[in-house]
């Protein structure tokens, strides 16, 4: 008797983890469908962009594109004058030397005209746990006063939200939107949350025939 009970306990402790277990994702709203377009469309507003990033593995230069391929605009990749070492080891005791001490390395990217820009996205990867110092450069050597930044960023499993701290403190005359973060292992779905994300911050607006919404 002493058994059934226990066995009867523990099969109501179960039904009850996994009820909660699921709650949470029953009170989240599935997204509406997204559609990629055919052609980058024009932003809202008529607004001039420019997607400006630094890639190392080619990670965050995969990001850029996909926006570029949703939003008319231009895009440039920020160069540094002394190329970063593809050795993992020697690369973590650099960046962790360079984030400490807020260095930035000089870029042999030039900008032309940047004041003829309204939205400035800026991609990067998170290393340690901000952004890849070349952004740092770039915010610091440019004047983005008036202009709305849009962060974009790539990681493994660290936060963004640091380095979100850092650009809104480097533009402090920018409008800073809310950015978006690809971490590893969810790049299947990527494009589809860029073109999602582009829409919900007001960027540009797509037709999502798709969608039950009227």
């Amino acid at each position: 008797m002493k058994t059934k009970l226990l066995f009867l306990y523990a099969w109501l402790m179960l039904a009850v983890a996994s009820c909660s277990a699921s709650e949470p994702q029953a009170e989240v709203p599935a997204p509406p469908p997204t559609e990629k377009p055919e052609e980058p469309v024009e932003p809202t507003g008529d607004k001039k962009v420019l997607i400006v990033y630094f890639s190392h593995t080619g990670n965050t230069r995969t990001i850029a594109g996909y926006i570029h391929d949703t939003v008319k605009s231009d895009l440039v990749e920020l160069q540094t004058v002394n190329t970063y070492t593809d050795d993992y080891d020697t690369l973590l005791a650099q960046i962790r030397e360079e984030v400490a001490s807020d260095y930035c390395p000089p870029l042999t990217t030039k900008i032309e005209d940047l004041s003829s820009y309204d939205i400035i996205f800026l991609g990067y990867p998170i290393w340690v746990e901000t952004a890849a110092p070349p952004v740092r450069s770039f915010l610091t050597t440019h004047d983005l006063t008036g202009k709305t930044v849009v962060p974009f960023c790539t990681s493994g499993t660290s936060y963004a939200e640091a380095s979100y701290r850092l650009i809104r403190s480097l533009c402090p005359q920018s409008t800073v939107l809310e950015g978006i973060q690809i971490r590893r292992g969810t790049y299947d779905m990527a494009y589809e949350r860029i073109i999602a994300w582009l829409q919900k911050i007001g960027v540009v607006k797509l037709n999502n025939e798709g969608s039950d919404e009227k």
